[in-house]
């Protein structure tokens, strides 16, 4: 499974995943120094020692994330850039908008934080704090679906258990007559059609595709498909009636 570090240089789309959460970042900033700046009226902030400012400053900011990420899943940055905090398996809740934002109480554990999630594998959107709450940032507009390719990295398949004998010693050829020579094993197709893997274990059959099929317009720029949710980037199943509902959120379409 890749890092943030292994795809960040070629990924257009994680690129844009970040850019846009550095500009969501700089507006929330923004936001709670205008609420330091008056707590600074009644408590005279300004007077304390310049180490205690960074602590001020993070402690505003992780109450005011926290609350507004568990309770709305985005920030007023995040709203303007569309971006939504997720839960990956399990409902977005304030315990979890509280955890995940934990190292945004001073700037050298929020970069502590991201380096360590950018170095260890798993989703690259994730920071390390996400790893450990499950919890991950994903675009809700109408090009969501350009990041499912990271959500579906947790999710790699591992090869089933050889079967009961299927690596059993062949029997020795009779007498006066000559071992047959080896053979090479025949390619046997698995369900659906695919060709058995070499390297897998036997009776290992592979997932059907879930990555987006991306198309182009004559102009080179990628058609929005309506595979994915734009309220959270979750895969959309066809319904009964039609119409197509969200697997994570239930919104329908």
């Amino acid at each position: 499974m890749p890092t943030a570090f292994d795809l960040i240089g070629h990924n257009a789309a994680l690129q844009e995943h970040w850019i846009r959460r550095l500009f969501a970042y700089v507006i929330d900033s923004i936001l709670v120094l205008v609420v330091v700046v008056l707590l600074n009226v009644p408590f005279l902030v300004f007077n304390w020692g310049w180490l205690l400012w960074p602590f001020l400053w993070g402690l505003v900011m992780w109450l005011y994330a926290g609350f507004l990420e568990g309770s709305t899943g985005t920030t007023i940055g995040k709203k303007l850039l569309a971006l939504r905090v997720v839960a990956i398996d399990a409902q977005m809740d304030i315990s979890k908008g509280f955890v995940r934002n934990v190292s945004k109480i001073h700037w050298v554990v929020l970069l502590l934080d991201l380096l360590l999630g950018a170095a260890t594998q798993g989703d690259p959107r994730q920071r390390y704090v996400d790893r450990i709450t499950r919890t991950t940032v994903t675009r809700v507009d109408q090009m969501a679906y350009m990041e499912e390719q990271f959500r579906m990295m947790q999710h790699v398949p591992h090869p089933a258990a050889p079967p009961s004998g299927a690596y059993a010693p062949q029997a020795a050829a009779p007498p006066g007559q000559p071992p047959a020579g080896p053979q090479p094993p025949a390619q046997q197709p698995s369900a659906g059609g695919w060709p058995a893997q070499p390297g897998v274990w036997p009776g290992y059959t592979p997932p059907p595709s879930q990555w987006p099929q991306h198309q182009w317009d004559e102009e080179g720029r990628l058609k929005p498909q309506m595979r994915f949710c734009t309220n959270c980037g979750g895969q959309l199943v066809a319904r009964g009636d039609g119409k197509l509902t969200c697997v994570r959120c239930g919104a329908t379409y």
